[in-house]
């Protein structure tokens, strides 16, 4: 009974090794082929279907916030001290 399961604890195991480095080796030989973007952490990004291009106008520059209430804020917030920084803004009313 005992070899029997340490014969299909090592079977897993093995097989388990093998699916690892077939994935891995995949992701490495598409990645050097060019047709899929790495990043930094290790991530593989596959290729768009297509070239993604959006036209948008341009529309200048946002107007300032003339807002005099902020809330969940310390005080008025600009759009010149957020310049440089990702922002997320949420508009919502109590309608």
């Amino acid at each position: 009974m005992r070899l029997k399961l340490l014969v299909w604890g090592t079977a897993v195991f093995i097989l388990l090794i093998l699916v690892m480095t077939a994935c891995t080796s995949t992701a490495a030989e598409e990645a050097s082929s060019g047709e899929v973007e790495v990043l930094a952490s290790g991530t593989v990004v596959p290729p768009t279907r297509g070239e993604v291009v959006v036209d948008l106008p341009d529309m200048g520059e946002a107007p300032e916030f003339l807002n005099e209430v902020w809330l969940n804020s310390d005080g008025q917030v600009t759009l010149a001290e957020q310049r440089g920084k990702v922002v997320l803004l949420e508009f919502w009313t109590f309608g």
